[in-house]
Formats: structure tokens, C-alpha cells, sequence
């Protein structure tokens, strides 16, 4: 059922109130609905919550949950959505102007209306949820259409559909995109944002180092923008098994920490006059403090004349106005010193960046390949990893906890990754993914969860049960959202998977 008119195409305040009220209110009963599908896992849906995805994209989280568990037959729909071939998806697209923006209420003409990709947004979106390859060639051809806004709110536009296919892809983690996406990285004619998500996303379907010393070159070129760096270092952390790049992340990390010490030092010449001008501040703070407070004491004085506190008033006044000049003193006085010690813990932040990405590579050499080795990593304290970092990264015992938690994460992380790409063969430790499921730790979860469906041995009811326990254990967990929903789609696709 197509929903009411959108609350945005309201010409006047009390409009907009109804229409509110009404658009409310189909969420309401049509997200009712839907969970309702997702639970009773109707097959014979599929075609009505496809339409949904496109009516009322505001319940796409909903939909993505129930699509999922209508089972495999959703992702042959969304292959055929995703090349514009589905019978009923093209004929809303066209009726609706689903494909391009003509303004929050639809005020501009045609020629002036920009193009959108909410339809490749959506089924690239809910197909990698579904974890069928087959969907591999269909995304491959979608990324090759120019990026366009998926939607726009408020006049800002949204993510485009590559967002969402590069994510599928990461998702389903299938060899056969390695060389697309490397042909895109490896491109310089392609805009650099484009090229940076394509190069992360290379990281999880390669089965090789093919592309490493090109990775690596750009991680160590100065001149390279900085995104395309960032993404080249965790890349090459991602795949590299070899100690020459181990060496690159230490010479990368080499550089900002000899930058922060430069910092450390003019830090130190400058701490002087910083806390001398925090002395003279903090006088300054006392005085006008002591000015309000005589005004206080003297409004609760049944014996002040108003004459007395008139002056005391003005006196606090006064001093208010010199505390403003002492207040932009000290701003001006204590810079120095906080954009240097400020520079100095950025530097710090980006060598740490570099020292995990060590670490990454580290646990694919300690391992080398053995799925017991990896499995053995989700059992990883801070301590422990770190004693594994200092193979590379002799101070990492020395490190703070949360610098520490990092090398946890960096190493789970590359493990799961293994893992996955292992696949069948690493089967024998899904129960021990599984019994880890439970982390909050975001980094943790995500990795868990992308290793699972391709090494779990279908169909897997105890995939379903010990998930069902990890949601359980989120619930009430406001900063466990996202995870709570990636958890218990995967769950729902666990539920007919392999049966």
C-alpha cells in the first residue's frame, strides 16, 4: 500500500501537523507488519516487503531484518532490483521519481532535478545481508554506474549506493571481486573517495598479497592524499603476511613519533609561560568570584542600603570586565602550549594507528595460516597482546589500556578475517566465534560476525541459538544498537540457511 503524502511536501504549518500524524501512523501499522512477516518468516512476502523497501525506506532497518528471513529467494528478487529488470520495483521507480531529486517538495522542474540511487542503494543494502556470492557479479556491475545520492534529507544528500555495495561486497567476501576492485584502487583517474573504498573493500575478498608493494608505496608517499594513505595502510595490515611490511608500518609510525618528541620538547619550552598564565588567570578567577559573591552577601544583608549594594554591584561589574580581559590573555598566553601538546598526542594517535596495523600483520605471521592460531586470538587479554606487539614494538607492555585494547582488537580482527576466508576449513571453531559473539566491543562483534557465514557448517541451529543469547545479552544496550540489528539479521539468516 502506497504510504500518505510525506510530511516535506506540506505548504503550511497546519498541513505539515496532519501529515505528520497520518505518515506516523502508516509507519506504525506497516512497521507492525513487517516484524510480524520477519517472525512468522513468510516466504511468499518477499515481492510486498521488496515494494516496502521503496515506499517506506524510513523502515528500511525493519526490512532488512524480514527480508532476511524470507530466505534465499530474496536475493535472485534483489539481483534482478539491482539491474533494473524486477517487474514490479521498475514500474514504482518511474511512477514515483524514485531516481531523482526534485527538491524537498518536489518544487524544481524536471531539468533541474538531480539524479538519486535508491533503488541500487537498498538491494545492494539488504543482499549483502543475505550472504549469497551470486550476488557478486550483479554488485560488480552496479559499481560501475557513476555515484549518486541514495536520497536526500533535509536538501543534504545521503550516502550514495557504491556505500552500500562496497559493503555488500565486504560482506559476502567473495575472490571473484579481487580484481575489479583492484583495477578501481589501482586507477588514478577514479575520484580519490571512490578509490579509498574500494581499496578497504579489497581487503576482505583477496585470497593473496597481489597488490601489497603498491599498497605500500602508497602508504609511504608523502605526496599521496592522506584518505587514500589511511586506506592503503589498513589494507595492506589486512593481507600482508610478510615482515618487509611490518618494517613500512614501523617507518610510518617512526615518523609521527619523532614528530610528536619535536612537539614533546617545544611543549616543554613553553610550560612556563603557560603556567605562569595560569597563575595570573587564576587570580583573576578569585577576584571576580570574591566581587560576586560580596553582591550575594549583600542582597541577603537586611541592613545593606540599596546605595551599598548598588556599588558593590558596580564594583562586580568591573571586575567582571577585567576578568574578560584576563580571560583572552590567557587564551592567547596558553595556545602555544596546547597546540603543542595538543600536535604531540595527534602524532602520537597516528603512530599508534601504524604500530597496530603492525600488529595485524604480526598475528598473520605468528599463525601463518593455522585456524587454531587464529581462533586462539578471541581469548586475547591486553597484556597478552601487546607481549605479541612487542615482537615488533619493543615499548607496547608500556602502553596505556586503551592503546592496548587496540592491539586486541587489531589482532582479532585480522584473525576473524582469516578465518573467513578459510572458510569450510576452519568450520571446527564456529562454536568458538560463536561463544564471542556476545562482545560488546564494536570492532570485535563486526569482525565475528563477517567470519561466521562463511565458515559455519549449514544448516547451523546452534548459529541460531547462541545468537538468539548474544541479542539477549545486548538488550537494553543503547551503544550496542547497530550491532543488536547486524546480529540479528545474520541470526535470521542462519534460521533457513543450509536447510
Amino acid at each position: 500500500v502506497d504510504p500518505p503524502r510525506h510530511p516535506r511536501l506540506a505548504t503550511t504549518r497546519d498541513e505539515g501537523r496532519l501529515l505528520e500524524e497520518r505518515f506516523g501512523m502508516h509507519l506504525a501499522l506497516t512497521g507492525a507488519a513487517i516484524n510480524a512477516l520477519a517472525a512468522l518468516r513468510v516466504t511468499t512476502a518477499t515481492t510486498s516487503l521488496v515494494l516496502a523497501l521503496y515506499r517506506t525506506p524510513e523502515l528500511a532497518q525493519q526490512l532488512r531484518r524480514a527480508l532476511v528471513a524470507a530466505g534465499p529467494n530474496t536475493a535472485a528478487m534483489l539481483i534482478e532490483v539491482l539491474a533494473g529488470k524486477h517487474a514490479a520495483v521498475e514500474p514504482l521507480v518511474r511512477a514515483r521519481k524514485l531516481d531523482r531529486y526534485c527538491g524537498d517538495h518536489n518544487e524544481m522542474p524536471n531539468d533541474q532535478c538531480q539524479p538519486v540511487a535508491l533503488r541500487d542503494f537498498y538491494a545492494a543494502l539488504v543482499l549483502g545481508d543475505l550472504h549469497d556470492p551470486r550476488a557478486t557479479p550483479a554488485l560488480l556491475d552496479a559499481l560501475k554506474r557513476p555515484a549518486a545520492p541514495a536520497y536526500y534529507a533535509d536538501e543534504q544528500a545521503g550516502p550514495t549506493q557504491h556505500t552500500a555495495i562496497f559493503d555488500a561486497l565486504r560482506k559476502l567476501g567473495s575472490p571473484e571481486a579481487a580484481a575489479p576492485l583492484l583495477a578501481i584502487w589501482s586507477d588514478r583517474k577514479v575520484d580519490v573517495a571512490t578509490r579509498a573504498s574500494a581499496m578497504e573493500t579489497y581487503g576482505f575478498v583477496v585470497r593473496s598479497a597481489t597488490g601489497a608493494r603498491e599498497l605500500a608505496n602508497i602508504a609511504s608517499d608523502n605526496a599521496a592524499d592522506e584518505l587514500l594513505r589511511m586506506a592503503a595502510s589498513l589494507t595492506l595490515a589486512r593481507i600482508s603476511s610478510d615482515k618487509a611490511d611490518v618494517t613500512v608500518m614501523l617507518l610510518l609510525a617512526r615518523k609521527y613519533l619523532d614528530a610528536a618528541e619535536t612537539k614533546r620538547k617545544q611543549s616543554v619550552g613553553l610550560q612556563a609561560a603557560a603556567d605562569a598564565a595560569d597563575r595570573t588567570f587564576d587570580r583573576a578567577k578569585q577576584e571576580v568570584d570574591r566581587a560576586k559573591q560580596i553582591v550575594l552577601d549583600a542582597t541577603r544583608d537586611p541592613g545593606a542600603t540599596a546605595d551599598e549594594i548598588r556599588k558593590r554591584t558596580q564594583a562586580a561589574k568591573q571586575a567582571e570586565d577585567v576578568f574578560k580581559v584576563a580571560k583572552a590573555k590567557h587564551r592567547d598566553a596558553t595556545a602555544p602550549f596546547k597546540q603543542a601538546t595538543s600536535a604531540m598526542k595527534a602524532y602520537v594517535s597516528y603512530a599508534r594507528m601504524f604500530q597496530t596495523h603492525a600488529a595485524r600483520i604480526g598475528v598473520a605471521i605468528r599463525c601463518a595460516g593455522k585456524a587454531d592460531c587464529f581462533a586462539q586470538t578471541l581469548t586475547l587479554d591486553r597484556d597478552a597482546a601487546a607481549r605479541h606487539a612487542a615482537t615488533y614494538v619493543k615499548d607496547a607492555p608500556a602502553w596505556s589500556a586503551e592503546d592496548k585494547t587496540a592491539l586486541v582488537e587489531a589482532e582479532i580482527e585480522r584473525a576473524m578475517l582469516e578465518l573467513g576466508k578459510l572458510g569450510g576449513a576452519a568450520a571446527a571453531h564456529t562454536d568458538a566465534l560463536l561463544d564471542h559473539a556476545v562482545s560488546d566491543n564494536r570492532i570485535v562483534r563486526q569482525s565475528i560476525l563477517l567470519a561466521l557465514p562463511k565458515l559455519a557448517k549449514l544448516p547451523c541451529p546452534s548459529c541460531v541459538v547462541k545468537l538468539d543469547a548474544a541479542i539477549k545479552a545486548g538488550e537494553g544496550k543503547a551503544t550496542l544498537g547497530e550491532l543488536g540489528l547486524e546480529t540479528t539479521i545474520l541470526r535470521n539468516y542462519f534460521v533457513w540457511a543450509g536447510t
